[in-house]
């Protein structure tokens, strides 16, 4: 009885002890201005590989941007919303296709901070 007791004891700590940590949250505070450096670059001209170069690296999957759409301006939403571990930010964008095409549009955009600055448009947010 003290065996199997001992055993369930020592399989239970073993177990406990082997299950993946989930990573921490993304720090809203913190999101925002890697959010609005990611946007400042781009309407300044710069290329994602010029941002991914910047101390800190920020990758950032921005298909209006890859395709050579230019922001001529954005509006941050005030907060944004811890949403899973990461935080969503809504924008207002404000583009030039490389026709001169001036459009408005709204964009939603997920940051993740751990284990490094990742930003990408939700593509399925209204």
């Amino acid at each position: 009885m003290k065996y199997s007791f001992f055993l369930l004891i020592c399989c239970v700590s073993f177990l406990t002890g082997c299950r993946p940590t989930l990573a921490e949250n993304v720090n809203p505070d913190e999101a925002g201005p890697l959010l609005r450096t990611a946007l400042e670059a781009w309407k300044g001209g710069m290329t994602t590989a010029d941002l991914a170069d910047q101390k800190p690296s920020i990758i950032m999957n921005e298909s209006d941007w890859s395709s050579g759409n230019r922001l001529l301006d954005f509006k941050m939403a005030d907060t944004g919303s811890l949403d899973g571990r990461q935080v969503r930010w809504v924008v207002q964008l404000k583009l030039q296709d490389k026709n001169g095409k001036v459009s408005d549009r709204k964009a939603t955009y997920i940051i993740d901070t751990i284990p490094r600055v990742v930003i990408v448009r939700d593509s399925f947010a209204s």
